[in-house]
């Protein structure tokens, strides 16, 4: 990203780069057996490692009667996690009426919750580099559970289960016992209600962003002042086969939640010695809405249109003076179309739209400067700026959508089956905004920029399967 304007002759160029990066490498071992016709068993091992890395370099120059001023500026940050986990569970017939899912888990973390690497090298000949950052986290977690799923008579089904969970991290024990339940009611061959009720906790955070700039989503423990979230969550939905081959549903949700965490006002990730316990604060969640769906389930055309009308709001005693507001990815309107279509026994093709209401971020609507005191000849001194937000979450990107299709070919060889399937994503280039950011245009007028990732893209893949 580049800048460049001429104020009272001096020219500027200012360059900015943003980079932001993440990946996740995991490798499984898995051992299936069948212990006897009723009883079968799974042993997984499995390593996994996600890195996040953020950095920003800044290079500006000014040039005035030949005379070039040069100032450079990079920080990285670096955050990640290491698993390394072990899972035996168990699928139980006893007889037709039940069938029994138990287990156990046990996997030891590695967090490493953000090392930051910070240069400078400016025209007054100050050159900084060091790195500094929270040290890693160690912990242990290991869960239990069972559930049955049960025919109770020909027309009601239930699941009934519980989750047993531990967390063994600096010293601390956290442990919780989280019941499930659901159940469905056949009213008739074509109608059906189902309702259900949960509660989970779970002891990693995500820690996200709320004002403009690259999105940044870390996932961080629970510690000795950082709590597990707690979350109920009920549903209720209606079921029905509106004639052959088509069906409607509409379920409804409510979700609270306890222990989740936001940044303090005016704070992020960026620079400070400071722990990131200490940038936090720690607040309440809910979440609620509806879903409706339609679907076509016979003929060579088949598919589905959905939309969830949804609210996801938190409330933090120390934040926005302390009013309810959007959760960085609240989304009031998700509409999901998809479309398949057979048109014959070897080819087969189908397409995908998606819309989404846009991410609620911070933005700030004025500036002034801040007045420290008057100095001894009656001037104010300025010192800093102070930006004023109307609202946090206040302000919505603008909406996400595109378009997706593919074909498959198919045919049919001595040995199997080959597939060569051919896509493309986005069709219409629909530039979705992934951050927004403030630069200047050629007025040296402040103005905000959108950046978009992933324009159209084709896709090609050949299949073979034996």
């Amino acid at each position: 990203m580049k800048d460049n304007y001429t104020d009272n002759g001096t020219t500027y160029e200012n360059i900015d780069k943003f980079a932001l990066s993440w990946g996740n490498i995991t490798a499984a071992l898995r051992w299936n057996h069948i212990i006897n016709p009723k009883l079968f068993g799974n042993l997984t091992a499995t390593y996994s490692r996600y890195r996040f890395q953020i950095s920003e370099n800044s290079d500006s120059k000014q040039t005035n009667n030949g005379y070039i001023t040069q100032n450079k500026y990079e920080f990285t940050y670096f955050s990640g996690i290491n698993d390394i986990s072990t899972k035996l569970d168990f699928d139980f017939h006893p007889n037709p009426n039940h069938n029994i899912l138990f287990g156990i888990n046990e996997t030891y973390h590695i967090f490493s919750p953000g090392i930051n690497v910070f240069k400078v090298s400016d025209a007054s000949s100050t050159n900084i580099d060091t790195s500094f950052g929270n040290s890693n986290i160690y912990a242990n977690e290991i869960f239990g559970f069972i559930e049955d799923d049960i025919r109770i008579t020909d027309r009601l089904k239930a699941n009934i289960g519980v989750h047993l969970c531990g967390f063994y991290v600096k010293e601390n024990f956290y442990k919780s016992i989280q019941p499930r339940i659901s159940a469905r009611y056949l009213i008739n061959e074509k109608l059906s209600i189902k309702a259900a009720f949960s509660q989970m906790n779970q002891n990693l955070h995500l820690l996200t962003n709320s004002g403009i700039g690259l999105p940044t989503d870390l996932w961080l423990p629970v510690t000795n002042n950082i709590k597990p979230q707690i979350s109920y969550q009920y549903a209720a939905g209606v079921f029905y086969d509106i004639f052959k081959g088509y069906e409607f549903s509409i379920e409804g949700f409510y979700k609270t939640m306890s222990n989740l965490i936001e940044y303090k006002e005016g704070v992020d990730f960026f620079g400070s010695f400071e722990s990131w316990e200490n940038k936090v604060e720690v607040g309440k969640g809910w979440s609620y809405g509806s879903e409706f769906l339609i679907k076509k389930t016979k003929g060579k055309t088949t598919g589905w249109i959905g939309y969830t009308l949804a609210w996801s709001q938190r409330q933090f005693d120390n934040l926005n003076f302390g009013e309810k507001f959007p959760y960085r990815y609240d989304r009031r309107h998700d509409i999901v179309v998809v479309i398949t279509h057979k048109l014959n026994e070897k080819i087969d093709f189908g397409l995908t739209w998606v819309f989404g209401t846009g991410n609620a971020v911070s933005l700030g609507i004025e500036k002034y400067p801040s007045v420290s005191n008057i100095n001894e000849y009656q001037y104010y001194e300025y010192h800093s700026e102070i930006e004023y937000y109307d609202g946090r979450n206040g302000f919505r990107m603008p909406a996400y959508h595109r378009l997706d299709i593919g074909i498959n070919i198919h045919k049919t060889k001595k040995w199997g089956v080959r597939t060569w399937s051919i896509g493309i994503y986005n069709v219409y280039n629909r530039k979705n905004p992934f951050y927004i950011h403030y630069s200047y245009d050629d007025n040296n007028k402040k103005r905000l920029t959108q950046i978009s990732l992933f324009p159209i893209i084709p896709s090609f893949s050949y299949n073979i399967k034996f």
